[in-house]
């Protein structure tokens, strides 16, 4: 088993930027305020992942980008999502 496999819920918080390698970045908040520099293929990645999206991100964790105190920016954890769902609200009738 790969220890460095994770699944992260949270809201996206920046746009997504398709990048000239063909990824899309993104950053993600979950419940617990950690945040997340969500990278992944751009055909992996649908209209439906803007700013306020509930999604559910799979992927590879990697390093940790350091964040800058001086402009109080959060420390971000790099995720290589494999995929990458948003959920859909449920409206009672």
């Amino acid at each position: 088993m790969n220890d460095n496999i994770i699944s992260i819920t949270g809201t996206v918080t920046t746009e997504p930027v398709l990048t000239t390698a063909r990824l899309v970045e993104f950053v993600v908040v979950d419940a617990r305020g950690a945040e997340y520099a969500v990278r992944a293929w751009a055909d992996v990645v649908t209209d439906a992942v803007r700013v306020g999206s509930p999604v559910t991100v799979e992927g590879a964790e990697g390093w940790v980008i350091p964040g800058r105190s001086w402009r109080r920016e959060p420390s971000r954890t790099i995720v290589q999502a494999y995929a990458v769902g948003t959920t859909a609200l449920a409206l009672a009738a």
